[in-house]
């Protein structure tokens, strides 16, 4: 898809892009997926290490059984809240908690998804900001694209890293980061201004 000018740069992406609840059902535009990875393989990394690795699970029964254990990992973290909020004041943050809540029930990542895992080389120290910059890559390219998207850090937690891991055919000495999930948009999507603070908030010039 070829965006007009006016669309194109990153503030009209970023614009654009929100956290998808719902995807539309249909097959995604043909090389969507290798464009979108290809964003991701293309993203900085420190002394261009690339200690990152992509599985893209397209098979509905492996999406489906990732889905489920997304849900399992949500549910299971949802049952032991209390006893981590002792550990990790956050966790008794009301923003944070407001934000636990809305996931609290329905399906972690929705149907007729194509979900991204992306893989850290748990090695390299650094691999966690290469990441991070790969799953911002491939988030903007599927903007790009027309297609929706949401991250989801549900792909974590030792019981999940467990069941994923032989679904996901993770290599040694990589662990699962998080998952960049796109499909096709239930609405066009439109540039909306977002709840953020003022600029001059933000920023400090020196």
């Amino acid at each position: 898809m070829t965006l007009a000018s006016d669309q194109s740069d990153a503030l009209a992406l970023l614009e654009r892009t929100t956290h998808a609840r719902a995807f539309a059902p249909g097959p995604l535009p043909p090389m969507a997926l290798r464009a979108i990875v290809d964003a991701g393989r293309n993203a900085p990394s420190l002394y261009n290490t690339q200690p990152v690795r992509f599985v893209v699970v397209r098979d509905p029964q492996k999406y489906e059984l990732l889905r489920a254990a997304c849900n399992r990992s949500r549910d299971t973290f949802m049952k032991m809240r209390g006893l981590f909020s002792r550990m990790n004041a956050r966790l008794r943050e009301p923003s944070y908690v407001k934000g636990l809540e809305r996931q609290a029930a329905g399906d972690v990542i929705p149907a007729h998804g194509v979900a991204i895992v992306v893989l850290q080389d748990d090695r390299i120290p650094e691999s966690s900001e290469a990441c991070a910059c790969a799953l911002m890559a491939m988030q903007l390219q599927a903007t790009s694209l027309g297609l929706a998207s949401q991250f989801t850090s549900w792909t974590r937690g030792l019981a999940f890293d467990k069941e994923a891991k032989a679904l996901l055919d993770v290599p040694a000495g990589f662990k699962i980061f998080t998952s960049l999930v796109v499909g096709n948009a239930v609405t066009p999507l439109a540039r909306t201004r977002k709840d953020r603070r003022p600029l001059d908030d933000a920023v400090r010039w020196l």
